[in-house]
């Protein structure tokens, strides 16, 4: 197998993988396998549009608007309390206020039109169907006024709620819904996945280098690099270690906690 052809292979299975960025020098680097474990999911919504799990989500299918919108945002006290009427358990006991990062809203769409290969086109997902899905009376849960001053807090803690989609390589419409899940990550088992440099530099220090420059600095939330949007045709020994060491292995979703400003 060439050189070119693991780069690729090593992009390709990175691509649903998450870097977090904590503090200023501290990067958490979340593998698919370790946030999308089953043990970990605390919402799951199956494909025949069963509540396996509730957590956010209420009875009718709604969730709490300042969870609704954004990439990655705050879950606040007023969630949990929330929380434990939807799963029906006393979730502040369990779980604690930290950041909600929703991949389902961070899209690996193609941005560059460069010619790739002639793979097979992606597979669509299923959607749930319209049938299977609750009526709801209403369309947001907004956060109460009285708790409203929580949305200003910055957590103490990096406890992690992570959204997913069941099917992450599979494409999708903007009109339908999708099985998908929320995982849990508490602040300590995120301390624990902080990338430790190393010497010589590997290619996840290099891509650590590559996320301070292009979202630390530029002060950029959140982000999907997608890996067909790299480049390709690489035809020189010298072009191949270029892109080990500068473009392949960023391949991932990207969240960055510095933006929240106590």
């Amino acid at each position: 197998m060439s050189d070119l052809q693991n780069l690729n292979d090593q992009a390709i299975a990175s691509m649903n993988d998450v870097y977090v960025m904590l503090s200023e020098d501290s990067i958490a680097y979340l593998p698919y396998d370790f946030y999308a474990n089953e043990s970990r999911i605390i919402e799951k919504i199956n494909v025949d549009g069963t509540f396996v799990k509730r957590f956010f989500l209420d009875e009718e299918g709604v969730y709490p608007t300042n969870l609704a919108g954004p990439a990655v945002t705050k879950v606040i006290p007023w969630n949990l309390e929330q929380a434990t009427v939807n799963s029906g358990s006393d979730t502040t006991k369990n779980y604690e206020p930290g950041y909600f990062l929703n991949l389902r809203q961070l899209k690996m769409s193609r941005l560059n039109m460069i010619k790739i290969s002639d793979e097979s086109p992606a597979t669509a997902d299923t959607p749930i169907p319209n049938n299977a899905l609750p009526n709801a009376l209403k369309t947001f849960i907004p956060v109460p006024k009285e708790q409203r001053s929580q949305l200003k807090v910055v957590p103490k803690n990096a406890n992690l709620y992570v959204a997913f989609f069941q099917q992450p390589d599979d494409t999708r419409s903007s009109s339908e819904c999708y099985s998908y899940c929320v995982s849990y990550i508490s602040a300590d088992e995120v301390k624990q996945h902080v990338v430790i440099p190393q010497t010589p530099p590997t290619h996840q220090d290099i891509s650590i280098e590559h996320l301070k420059t292009y979202y630390g600095d530029a002060q950029v939330q959140a982000g999907a690099i997608n890996p067909k949007d790299l480049g390709p045709h690489y035809t020189s020994t010298d072009e191949i270690k270029f892109a080990s060491l500068e473009a392949m292995p960023a391949t991932c979703y990207v969240a960055n906690l510095r933006t929240f400003k106590p």
